[in-house]
């Protein structure tokens, strides 16, 4: 798994900007490993809290997530990419490591995608009325299946918005979630 630094934007580069913020980590041949992305959540950090540590929800919260069983702490996620009129699905295993109201940490133990890391960081703004939240998202790309595979192979420019668009649609679902702005 790659080294993902932890809350990487301090609460005054991430004010100063519109949007949330967002990182590409890449390796030592420039090739992407994980993607970071911060941004202020109109909502107070017990409320976020809640809704990141109901990871058995996240099925019906976070898009391409089909479902979520935990057992103690672990879980098994099941993952929908849709295309069209089809899908393909994966699954993997990952143990869940909380620090309450501060950090949920979910990382990757056998399953595809390969060597998965999401972290959620929070910190109050405001007096406790909003939140930054931090994500951090890390994956094997190259462990997605074919179908990935094939769209990688002939469209090696999406291998740069895979990891990005991970850490933004998990940042936006959780805005959503917390904020009650519906989904778009």
């Amino acid at each position: 798994m790659p080294d993902i630094p932890e809350r990487p934007f301090s609460a005054e580069e991430v004010l100063r900007h519109r949007g949330p913020l967002i990182r590409l980590l890449l390796d030592e041949r420039g090739e992407p490993t994980g993607a970071l992305a911060a941004a202020r959540i109109d909502a107070p950090p017990a409320r976020l809290w809640t809704l990141l540590d109901d990871v058995e929800s996240y099925g019906g919260r976070v898009p391409m997530v089909h479902r979520v069983d935990r057992t103690g702490d672990r879980l098994a996620l099941q993952l929908r990419f849709r295309i069209a009129l089809f899908s393909v699905g994966f699954a993997f295993d990952a143990t869940v490591h909380r620090d309450p109201g501060r950090r949920l940490e979910l990382r990757w133990v056998q399953g595809e995608p390969r060597n998965v890391l999401v972290r959620y960081e929070l910190d109050p703004l405001d007096g406790g009325r909003a939140t930054l939240l931090h994500v951090a998202v890390a994956f094997d790309i190259d462990s997605l299946g074919w179908l990935a595979k094939y769209f990688l192979k002939h469209h090696p420019e999406i291998r740069f918005g895979v990891l990005t668009g991970a850490a933004l649609t998990l940042l936006d679902a959780m805005e959503r979630a917390a904020t009650g702005r519906p989904a778009a």
